[in-house]
């Protein structure tokens, strides 16, 4: 499914309030580099610590810095946009942005609704949580989610904790992003559904319009997204201040009862991946 028209320009619009430059610039079926501006930028824009990279539709679009515009466009110059959003993709990015203490992130997808898409699904489990409960949030656990600075929160609670978390944070007009997570041990019951669609009602209820993003490798994620009614948009690889960011394996099943199995023998892992938890000292 895509979104109707109007979603559509609406989405066209505040992406090129983002990016600073019309969508126009972007190449049909190839890859196009452009200077981002550097100042004026509107309300809502990219945060993209030098680099930004859209899919949309048959349209791509790079909007880097200046000084990486040459080499940029030597190293897309023969690359498909289907090979560069993908992981392959934000490693050759990387290979340009990283001397300058930079990286990559991505790809992820963009997925958005308007009144007209969201079902406005009703689940008594969920309810608003309060400035001081999400005061007390363990964020190392609930992590794709907001903390300090929402907007608002909806949670599930069960014999006094928290297991579900969604927040809501403003992106410029008309948008509001919502963040999810569900604790390990209570997923596959349908809380995320749960607050996430608290959260994109309460949205819709401010007179704005709801999105989320997700990597394609969380696929328990992407699910829940599309179930409460929001609708793929487009794909974006950001650049993140810091070192490399390595995406993770899949995650969920195809099915239930599915088994899983590493079609790789160990030795082929990547050894050379260090735990989140060293970026701390970063």
């Amino acid at each position: 499914m895509t979104p109707s028209v109007r979603l559509a320009n609406i989405v066209d619009n505040w992406l090129e309030r983002r990016l600073g430059v019309p969508l126009s610039a972007a190449g049909t079926g190839a890859l196009t580099v452009v200077p981002r501006p550097e100042s004026g930028l509107a309300s809502g824009a990219a945060a993209d610590a030098g680099i930004t990279v859209v899919r949309l539709n048959d349209r791509s679009l790079i909007v880097a810095r200046l000084d990486w515009v040459e080499p940029l466009t030597h190293a897309v110059s023969d690359l498909h946009p289907d090979l560069l959003f993908t992981p392959f993709g934000s490693f050759e990015l990387s290979r340009i942005t990283l001397p300058d203490g930079v990286s990559v992130w991505g790809p992820n997808w963009y997925l958005m609704a308007d009144s007209d898409s969201w079902p406005r699904l009703s689940d008594d489990r969920a309810r608003a949580v309060t400035s001081v409960e999400l005061a007390e949030v363990d964020f190392d656990l609930f992590w794709h989610c907001f903390g300090a600075g929402s907007l608002a929160a909806f949670g599930v609670f069960q014999e006094g904790n928290l297991v579900a978390l969604s927040t809501v944070k403003d992106r410029g007009e008309p948008f509001m992003e919502i963040g999810v997570d569900v604790a390990p041990g209570a997923q596959s019951s349908g809380l995320g559904r749960a607050v996430v669609s608290a959260a994109g009602t309460w949205i819709l209820e401010q007179g704005r319009l709801p999105l989320a993003t997700v990597a394609p490798f969380n696929v328990p994620s992407t699910r829940t997204l599309r179930r409460v009614g929001l609708e793929y948009a487009f794909t974006e690889m950001s650049g993140v201040a810091g070192p490399f960011r390595m995406p993770p394996q899949p995650i969920g099943r195809p099915l239930p009862d599915a088994e899983l199995y590493d079609y790789y023998p160990a030795w082929a892992m990547n050894r050379d991946i260090r735990p989140r938890s060293d970026l701390a000292n970063q």
